[in-house]
């Protein structure tokens, strides 16, 4: 009898035991994906009645806050976005019926009022009456300038300040109108528009980096220490033997004996191509490591709204290192290279700090409703990729290619800039996605960007640095 009591009593506590850690694993550990869930009524129902903090530019501006009204005696919440078409696809929407994105999801816990002084009050889902204040680092002439630049186009522009990461601008289009959201009509005609306008080029959008991988390409040639320095002479013949097709020159043109600066400022295919086959898959693999390819940015977005860069397979990114690649395409750019143009303005990024990436961020600091301040993002150096040497002579060439080169187009007034073009080719002939990656002023970088023009006739020279040069211009003009 004391047996099967014994049995009993046990029996129960292992069951107690395994509900409480059911229940412990739904409400604490689980209980953020559930809230945030589009099909938890209660969620939206909470969702209208939460006094949602506000979202602001790095003026102060507001780019979202919410407006209160009586329904039946209830006070209920709705967002308000007064210039819903300025960064709609960083500031993101929170609507009970099409759910969130953006900074909107990303700092929920903290706009909805659902944070507490330690991560287990957060968990627990211990609330503030009411919702906290998100500053953001865009910078709203900034942003402005980059849209105007892409109007009529698709595409996308980073720009960032390459000492902290914070991110100054980030711009995709064809946008959409953050107020369009908030009704189910306006909401279905943006999803039904076959441009993708929700979906956001910059940290999304994969593209071929043409040229200005070359970049990269030059870095890992000055780090590999194999005797390959700015002044290192090649001999151009116009072509570079590979196993597949050759690798010729844009126009067909033939160099002949030329300076390693000379390639990069005439963006000299056959040249890189020997490089890259010199380097070999793992030396040009760990620069690109380095960078940041393979891995997905770590900024401030929701989970599923950044895409890594890299080598493609199936679909897949790859190792940066995987060998049996067709090493020398993957040096100018090619060769399934897909990437996004956060990753490249990284790229830019890392070299105007002497070689330091900086991890890229969108929130500056979080505010309570007393204009304390709860949280704050600290610049995070990510990678040494080069050293500071060898960062000048790439950051020094790439003035080359602004002051003679192919990117004379974003030639700044009273500063000087630095940068690289890329005309990356698509499957449809004569149809390039032109680039252009670069920072300015050249001595002394307070901005780096990346943009990229999808579908055009012409190079990243012609249609990509123009738009580099404007929002290179205006971020120098803000920040003074």
């Amino acid at each position: 009898m004391n047996r099967s009591i014994h049995r009993l009593f046990t029996g129960l506590t292992i069951g107690f035991v395994a509900l409480a850690v059911m229940l412990g694993y739904w409400q604490v550990i689980a209980a953020g994906d559930l809230s945030n869930h589009g099909d938890n009524t209660q969620a939206l129902l909470r969702d209208l009645t939460v006094d949602r903090g506000r979202i602001l530019l790095a003026d102060g501006t507001v780019a979202a806050r919410s407006v209160s009204r009586k329904v039946e005696g209830q006070t209920v919440y709705r967002r308000v976005y007064d210039d819903g078409t300025l960064a709609p696809h960083v500031i993101g929407y929170a609507v009970p019926e099409q759910g969130k994105t953006g900074l909107e999801l990303e700092y929920n816990n903290f706009l909805s009022g659902s944070y507490g002084v330690e991560p287990i009050l957060e968990r627990l889902r211990l609330r503030t009456a009411k919702g906290a204040t998100v500053e953001t680092t865009l910078v709203p002439a900034v942003q402005r300038i980059a849209n105007q630049q892409l109007i009529g186009r698709r595409g996308a522009v980073v720009a960032m300040d390459p000492d902290t990461g914070a991110v100054l601008a980030m711009a995709s289009s064809p946008g959409f109108d953050l107020a369009k959201v908030s009704t189910r009509q306006g909401f279905a005609e943006i999803l039904k528009r076959p441009d993708q306008p929700l979906f956001n080029r910059a940290t999304m959008g994969r593209y071929a980096p043409g040229s200005t991988f070359k970049v990269v390409t030059t870095t890992a040639a000055l780090e590999a220490n194999i005797g390959i320095t700015p002044s290192t002479r090649f001999d151009d013949t116009g072509v570079f033997r590979t196993p597949g097709p050759d690798i010729t020159n844009f126009g067909n043109a033939r160099f002949g004996e030329h300076t390693l600066s000379t390639a990069l400022t005439r963006s000299v295919n056959t040249t890189f191509a020997q490089i890259g086959t010199t380097l070999g898959a793992d030396r040009l693999g760990a620069t690109m490591d380095a960078f940041g390819f393979g891995d997905v940015p770590p900024i401030d977005l929701p989970s599923g709204q950044v895409e890594a860069s890299g080598r493609m397979r199936d679909g897949d990114i790859v190792a940066n290192d995987e060998q049996g690649e067709d090493v020398a395409r993957i040096a100018i750019g090619q060769e399934r290279l897909a990437v996004t143009p956060l990753q490249m303005a990284m790229v830019a990024s890392a070299i105007a700090n002497d070689g330091t990436l900086m991890r890229p961020y969108l929130m500056s600091r979080v505010l309570d409703r007393g204009n304390s301040t709860i949280r704050e993002t600290r610049p995070e150096e990510l990678a040494q990729v080069a050293s500071p040497a060898n960062a000048k002579a790439v950051a020094e060439m790439m003035s080359n290619v602004v002051r003679e080169g192919t990117g004379t187009a974003a030639a700044l007034t009273g500063f000087a800039a630095a940068g690289k073009t890329g005309t990356a080719e698509t499957a449809v002939s004569g149809i390039n996605d032109a680039w252009f990656i670069g920072f300015a002023p050249a001595d002394s970088p307070r901005v780096a960007v990346a943009v990229v023009i999808e579908g055009t006739t012409e190079t990243g020279g012609a249609a990509a640095a123009p738009v580099a040069r404007e929002v290179m211009q205006s971020a120098i003009t803000e920040l003074r």
